[in-house]
């Protein structure tokens, strides 16, 4: 019997020390917490406070799209993140970027939805530009949708309209109601298929 528990007891040391030795060579990862006091108070409900959060959507090896902030408040009840000077980078199939900025936002993990608000500016690779109040991208539909005045810009054209939905699988863009467009044409004479009289 004493043998027996000289070999547990022996058996515990050895479990003690390779865990303090463990976590002496790998030290646990530490987030970066805003501090009170560097230039914005800490919240009444004192949730943590993230510097230079970045996430990135990756689905099978492939990165779909990236969320990265100024500073980020959490709430792991929730399971909300509310976003300050928020980008938004998106990679489509078929190549290509799209980025998306606003002065604030929110990303539900569960859902995987990004809210952003306030000055809402997107660009894609090839010069395209939209602006926008508020708009938010679904991920399990790879949508992004506004309810808000938008407007697209281009070299030769501008559109503007309320509402809209962006389908990033089919790099294809729809607005909703009262749309207005402005085309500048190429080059001199009538456009395609209207005669001179």
């Amino acid at each position: 019997m004493r043998r027996f528990r000289l070999i547990v007891v022996a058996a515990l040391a050895a479990l003690l020390l390779g865990t303090m030795t463990a976590y002496w060579l790998n030290p646990p990862v530490r987030v970066s917490l805003k501090e009170a006091g560097d230039g914005e108070a800490r919240q009444a409900d004192s949730r943590p406070h993230l510097k230079g959060l970045e996430y990135t959507q990756v689905q099978d090896g492939v990165k779909k799209w990236t969320l990265s902030s100024e500073l980020a408040t959490y709430d792991e009840k929730e399971g909300e993140v509310a976003l300050k000077n928020v980008f938004l980078r998106f990679f489509p199939k078929g190549g290509g970027e799209i980025t998306l900025r606003g002065k604030t936002g929110r990303y539900y993990q569960k859902e995987k939805v990004v809210f952003l608000t306030g000055n809402v500016i997107g660009q894609t690779q090839d010069g395209v530009t939209l602006k926008t109040e508020e708009l938010k991208y679904i991920e399990k539909e790879k949508k992004v949708i506004s309810s808000k005045r938008v407007t697209i810009a281009g070299a030769r054209f501008i559109v503007e309209g309320i509402g809209m939905t962006v389908d990033l699988d089919k790099n294809k863009a729809s607005l909703n109601k009262n749309v207005n467009s402005t085309f500048v044409p190429v080059g001199s004479g009538p456009p395609p298929g209207v005669t001179k009289e």
